[in-house]
């Protein structure tokens, strides 16, 4: 029985770890992958850079600032996006969005510390 292509069903010919057809078959089904992934992503990638934007606005030009919860979430950043999580030396946990950092207190108050270049 022959080999099917990925992306066309049509039969292969040639070699046996071939999975596509054609270039053609190969480069249209990548494209169709590639544009499935940048839709979903292009979505999480507007809340990182709105959440950026955000704490770049509530900063302005300060370094180390601490806001109540409730600002933060009244200009609509969304704490479930971040880049990264950062735990220092002790056990502090800090959430990362680019070069911002965010953690939160048990007071209903929130740090926010801007990354030095």
């Amino acid at each position: 029985m022959a080999k099917k292509c990925v992306h066309c069903k049509n039969p292969i010919v040639g070699r046996t770890d071939k999975i596509y057809c054609s270039l053609e078959c190969k480069n249209t089904y990548s494209y169709a992958k590639r544009q499935n992934t940048n839709s979903a992503t292009k979505i999480i990638d507007g809340y990182l850079h709105r959440n950026r934007e955000i704490l770049e606005t509530l900063m302005g030009d300060s370094k180390k600032e601490t806001f109540d919860r409730m600002v933060v979430v009244r200009t609509g950043f969304k704490f479930e996006f971040m880049t990264g999580i950062y735990v220092n030396k002790e056990n502090k946990t800090y959430y990362l969005v680019y070069d911002y950092a965010w953690m939160t207190f048990s007071d209903q108050k929130i740090l926010v510390v801007k990354k030095s270049k």
